[in-house]
């Protein structure tokens, strides 16, 4: 996901948010210091202006959920303007409505029928006419070629030029190219050459003949690059992470997404990492200061830190910070022990009694204080929490195509994998504990995660 399609819908919100408390603003001027033309008075048990702020605030913000939880901010759903029009009316009027039934539930002493009348009224006609304003915005931008979705259209005929049709009429998108002849793209190494020369940001398969194989083997390909698979659909059979419906223009689309984290669950997950991270790197100051000066005292002549290149969310390089729990000489040594490697798989490298690892880095890795450090990774928005183990490049040269599919969603300090006896997996195993993470992803399980991790590293097992 691009992240200009994070600021419409973030935009959305703040208009809304805005928008509702200024309505409600007017309404309480009106009735309050307006009706004093007309001579008419003031109610006597209105809140003051102060606490009106606040009151104001907070039902906005209230009514702002309330349409979230309804689908109002939804990432790449554009909807014609009558419909969202239509949507937002009835979804912000229910909204005012069930907060009025639970002023009654909960006995408020309510103020004021007027303003909440006009106060609905003056929010709708604001948020409408903000609404109005942020598509014209959203319009020049596109119009600048500021967050325009590069498409590569797969496929020929009616349905394929329909899509192509309206694609070419609206600035949001712009078309990179059109393969028309099945043959030119059901090929997985031509395929692959038109996405990197391409670099699109959307593939859209229009292919009335598409094969149930051959769209899982495009579908495939695109999550591989990191790149969403959209088709204009006829009925698959496909094992799929998460599915999104809408439309393109009058059409149905289908978009097929490599991992249920996306959208506002991807913000979600990285405001969690970046408070959680906040808070225990506070909390564990003391510790990692006092980790810090055993690694020194340990050798003065060493580095306490050991920075890591890995490769994180779609292949980024980053560099991965651990205490140092090996000799200074480590990498240089590692040659001479492949031979002794007890990891299945040939990819990953592990051996029992590593004499790399110092007597203090062992206490280290058993406890995983080693990782301490990594806590700045998740604050940079390098790594996560809870993810995928953090990628090395030689071993990353060394996946199937199939296993890149776990560079979609960034590395974590813990994982699902972990909690599954990393150290005692082969890689094909651990691959399939990711891959499952991936698709299965949601806020619940990384919650089992992160517990199970505590229960392990209380246990002292499976911990390396």
């Amino acid at each position: 996901m691009k992240k200009s399609e994070f600021l419409f819908p973030l935009a959305r919100i703040i208009n809304d948010m805005v928008m509702t408390f200024l309505g409600l603003l007017l309404a309480y001027f009106l009735r309050m210091r307006w009706f004093e033309i007309f001579d008419l008075s003031a109610p006597t048990t209105l809140f003051p202006l102060d606490l009106f702020y606040i009151f104001a605030t907070k039902i906005a913000i209230i009514l702002v959920i309330i349409m979230a939880l309804n689908g109002r901010y939804g990432f790449g759903k554009d909807e014609k303007i009558w419909d969202e029009f239509l949507h937002v009316f009835w979804v912000f009027s229910a909204g005012m409505a069930l907060v009025l039934v639970s002023f009654f539930f909960a006995k408020f002493i309510f103020f004021s029928r007027f303003i909440f009348g006009f106060g609905w009224l003056f929010s709708i006609v604001f948020l409408l006419a903000g609404r109005i304003g942020l598509r014209q915005i959203r319009q020049k931008f596109y119009a600048a070629g500021f967050g325009k979705i590069r498409v590569l259209v797969l496929g020929g005929g009616k349905i394929a030029n329909e899509a192509i049709s309206f694609l070419k009429s609206s600035p949001k998108y712009e078309i990179v190219g059109h393969v028309s002849q099945q043959e030119k793209y059901s090929n997985e190494d031509t395929f692959e050459k038109l996405l990197k020369n391409l670099h699109p940001h959307e593939v859209l398969l229009a292919d009335e003949k598409s094969s149930e194989k051959i769209t899982a083997k495009l579908v495939r390909m695109t999550h591989i690059n990191h790149i969403r698979f959209r088709f204009l659909p006829d009925e698959l059979g496909l094992d799929l992470a998460s599915v999104e419906v809408s439309t393109l223009g009058d059409l149905p689309l289908v978009t097929l997404n490599n991992t249920k984290l996306g959208g506002w669950g991807y913000i979600t997950k990285s405001g969690i990492d970046f408070l959680l991270a906040s808070i225990a790197g506070i909390v564990f100051s003391p510790v990692i200061g006092i980790v810090a000066w055993k690694v020194w005292q340990q050798d003065k002549t060493a580095p306490i830190f050991y920075g890591s290149e890995r490769i994180g969310r779609k292949r980024k390089k980053f560099v991965c910070w651990k205490f140092r729990t090996m000799v200074k000489d480590a990498e240089s040594k590692k040659e001479k022990l492949l031979s002794k490697n007890e990891r299945p798989g040939g990819v990953l490298f592990k051996m029992e009694n590593d004499p790399r690892i110092t007597p203090l880095g062992k206490k280290l890795r058993k406890w995983s204080l080693d990782e301490l450090p990594q806590l700045w990774n998740v604050l940079k928005g390098e790594m996560s929490l809870i993810g995928p183990r953090p990628h090395l490049p030689e071993e990353v040269k060394k996946y199937a195509k199939d296993d890149l599919r776990v560079l979609g969603v960034k590395p974590g300090i813990t994982g699902f994998a972990q909690i599954n006896g990393r150290s005692n997996l082969s890689f094909q195993e651990e691959m399939n504990f990711e891959l499952f993470y991936l698709k299965n992803w949601s806020l619940r399980l990384d919650a089992i995660v992160f517990l199970k991790t505590i229960w392990i590293v209380i246990k002292r097992k499976n911990v390396s």
